[in-house]
Order: structure tokens, then C-alpha cells, then sequence
């Protein structure tokens, strides 16, 4: 059995959950993180308890997030050696800036810029000791080309792609190696948002779908089989880089 095991946010989304299982069919110990909901991982999870851990806990938690990653690795004696940052939060409204409630921009920059500092910290402290690790960050096509109507998310998903720059120019003598993967639309379950969020981003993906020469989403194996390289021991140079999946799209 491999004592190594791989860390996966926001493990109950649509791409965090598909990771999982792709990466437990691949005999890889994992170590789940969600904040509430688990029913994508469920079954996974009781099928394959001995391999995988779950971490119930709200990422922008420093404190909370640090005891119980450490109490999973003491209790399971597994070495995280890679990370796979999905955790993301969008807003429940549809405005621009000008519009937009500040309490709301706030949260959504404190979730999603907050929570990848405090996973990153924390994953770190077991990367460093051990002188190896590999991270992958969830960023989106937004960091370049905007999101009219969703500038906290586009504003949190640029801000995720730059710590991930400047952290691989900080641990590179550590032998850490990180990379953000920034896709445009992927085909997902979006039926947890309400209904004119749901509305916006069918229209968003048609115009978008439009301009894609590829002509369609994005799919999860699209997407995996680029993490799954970037994590990989056949991985020892590539290092903070913005891998932009958009299907032709510039």
C-alpha cells in the first residue's frame, strides 16, 4: 500500500469529485476535503474507506483546517505529496461591480483568495519536510478575459493564478512544483444554483461556446489528463504556469 496520498478541495464539485474517483481507481490514498455537502462522494467513500479520509471544514478556517489535516495524517500515517485545489465560491447574484452588495465581493474574495492561502500553508508544512510535492490550482479563462457581472469571482480567480506563480518561485529549491489550470466552460451539474444563475451561465457558454473553434465544453477527462500529467513524477520542470483549457480558444 502507497503511504503518499493526495489532498483534493472542494471534493464534493463536480471536478473535485470526478478527480477522486479517477484518482481511487488509480489506487491513490485521498484526503477529501468538503465544506458541507458529501452525496457526489458518498458511495466512493464507503466503498473504499481504508484509502480515503474525509475533512469536513470551511477552508477560510485557518485554525480548524490545520488541526484536522493533522489529525488525519497522525491517525492514518499517509505523506501528502500532491494537491489538487478545486474550492471555489461564486456569487449568488448576477451584478456588475458597480451594483454589487460589498459584503457579498467580500466573502467571495475571503473564500476563494483566503482559503488558497490557508490550504497552501498548510498543505506546505508537509511538503517542505519532506523536500517533494506537487500542487495543481483551480484558476478559470476569466483571469484573462473578465466576467462582466461576476467581478469578485474573475477578480478571486487572477489573484489564485499569481500566488500560484510566486509560490512556485518561492519552493522551487524545495522541489515543490506548482501549476494553476485555468479552463473555460465545463459541461457540469449546475442544478444547485438557482434558476436565474443557472440562466446566465447557459447564456454565458452559448456566446463563449460561439467563439470556441472546438465548438463545446470542456470535459472532465479533458481536464484530468492534464492534472494528471502536471502531478506526475514525469513532471520535474514545468513550474508556474497557467495552462488556459478552452478548446482553441485565444
Amino acid at each position: 500500500m502507497k503511504n503518499n496520498a493526495i489532498i483534493i478541495t472542494g471534493a464534493n464539485g463536480n471536478v473535485g469529485s470526478y478527480f477522486a474517483k479517477k484518482y481511487c481507481d488509480l489506487g491513490e490514498n485521498l484526503i477529501l476535503i468538503i465544506h458541507k455537502s458529501d452525496h457526489r462522494i458518498k458511495e466512493l467513500v464507503n466503498d473504499h474507506s481504508d484509502r480515503i479520509r474525509v475533512l469536513k471544514v470551511d477552508l477560510s478556517d485557518y485554525s480548524m483546517l490545520k488541526i484536522k489535516l493533522a489529525e488525519i495524517i497522525t491517525e492514518t500515517d499517509w505523506e501528502p505529496d500532491r494537491l489538487i485545489h478545486t474550492a471555489t465560491a461564486r456569487s449568488s447574484t448576477i451584478k456588475s461591480l458597480a451594483d454589487s452588495d460589498p459584503e457579498m465581493w467580500k466573502n467571495i474574495i475571503n473564500a476563494n483568495l483566503v482559503g488558497t492561502f490557508n490550504i497552501l500553508k498548510t498543505t506546505l508544512k508537509y511538503f517542505k519536510e519532506n523536500s517533494n510535492g506537487k500542487i495543481v490550482l483551480f484558476g478559470s479563462n476569466v483571469s484573462r478575459i473578465g466576467l462582466p457581472k461576476g467581478t469578485a469571482y474573475a477578480a478571486s480567480k487572477a489573484g489564485i493564478a499569481n500566488i500560484g506563480r510566486t509560490l512556485a518561485a518561492e519552493e522551487a529549491a524545495s522541489n515543490i512544483i506548482v501549476n494553476t489550470v485555468s479552463p473555460g466552460p465545463i459541461k457540469i451539474d449546475d442544478s444547485q444554483f438557482s434558476e436565474s444563475y443557472r440562466k446566465f451561465r447557459q447564456e454565458y457558454y452559448e456566446e463563449k461556446l460561439r467563439e470556441t473553434p472546438l465548438k463545446r465544453c470542456a470535459s472532465f477527462q479533458d481536464i484530468f489528463g492534464l492534472c494528471e500529467f502536471l502531478l506526475s513524477k514525469d513532471n520535474s520542470y514545468i513550474t508556474g504556469e497557467e495552462f488556459f483549457i478552452t478548446g482553441g480558444k485565444i
